[in-house]
């Protein structure tokens, strides 16, 4: 009896010990599946971001080429600069395109100039449109400055009137936003007029993605 026993202790020892060892397999096994699952959902969320973004860059390089296209004139006289870096794209206009010296209104040749520009921004649905007022470091003039006391209140009035401008023809409000740099970020040295007229600017930057708006 007491063999009995000890056989049957020895086998159900024996069976635990291989309860235990599939046990152990089982979930290791689990887990090399649950590694593999978040390996899989990783990769897919990178392709994912990467489609995204090559996307996005696609689209930034479509308004690249279409600005380009519609301001070839201006662009071959010197008069405009297009530049893309990654996914910021910059429409340089030098200030004599649109502006009278020491003046904030458009005139009419320049309205025809943004009008070309509105044509290909009001296509733009996930970018921020950026329009930034620059000068050069010639101090505003006593004519002028009643209503300009320097270079800050010029640039900044004449980023708004191409942001308000810009509205009009047709580009969403919520896309755009306006600031002015006054003589603080120069394109080259203010030690010729070829260079100071390369100061005097407003620079229509295509930048961050659009965040959307918060529900109210």
């Amino acid at each position: 009896m007491r063999k009995v026993m000890l056989t049957m202790l020895v086998l159900g020892i024996g069976a635990g010990a291989c309860a235990t060892t599939s046990n152990d397999r089982v979930a290791a096994l689990e887990k090399q599946l649950q590694d593999k699952d978040r390996e899989i959902a990783s990769l897919k969320g990178e392709d994912a971001t990467l489609r995204s973004t090559e996307a996005k860059a696609d689209d930034l390089s479509k308004a690249n080429q279409a600005l380009s296209q519609e301001l070839k004139d201006e662009i071959a006289r010197g008069d405009v600069t297009i530049g893309q870096l990654k996914d910021r794209l910059t429409v340089s206009v030098v200030q004599e395109v649109l502006f009278d010296s020491g003046k904030a209104e458009i005139h009419a040749a320049g309205k025809k100039v943004l009008d070309r520009v509105a044509h290909v921004l009001m296509d733009i649905d996930n970018r921020l449109i950026m329009v930034e007022g620059h000068t050069d470091n010639v101090p505003i003039g006593t004519k002028i400055a009643e209503r300009f006391p320097s270079n800050w209140e010029l640039s900044t009035a004449r980023a708004t009137t191409v942001l308000r401008y810009l509205q009009e023809k047709g580009v969403k409000p919520e896309h755009l936003g306006a600031a002015g740099f006054s003589e603080y970020r120069p394109v080259a040295p203010n030690d010729t007029d070829a260079n100071r007229k390369k100061n005097r600017r407003i620079d229509i930057v295509l930048t961050a993605d659009l965040q959307p708006k918060q529900a109210s």
